[in-house]
């Protein structure tokens, strides 16, 4: 990936004059990708809760579910360590 962005020493960033407007895009793009994370770790948190109160939730399928989580709740963090919130 291409970056649009520099540091300075003081750790502020900043992005060239001419390219604001895909700095804009990507930031988007990455809001984006955030928000369905959070989405798909609520609905995934939901069929959990569905299952275990309907008695469907089996061992094989509750491992698979809990990997799910486990890797969206994974990267969400990334997200956060970086302010990404």
């Amino acid at each position: 990936m291409k970056r649009l962005t520099s540091r300075a020493a003081d750790g502020t960033a900043s992005v060239d004059p001419s390219m604001v407007d895909e700095a804009i895009r990507r930031l988007a793009a990455y809001e984006d990708m955030h928000d369905d994370l959070e989405a798909r770790l609520a609905d995934l948190e939901e069929t959990v809760a569905e299952r275990k109160a309907a008695g469907t939730l089996n061992a094989s399928t509750g491992n698979q579910l809990i990997a799910q989580k486990v890797a969206l709740k994974t990267t969400i963090g990334m997200f956060d360590i970086y302010g990404i919130e």
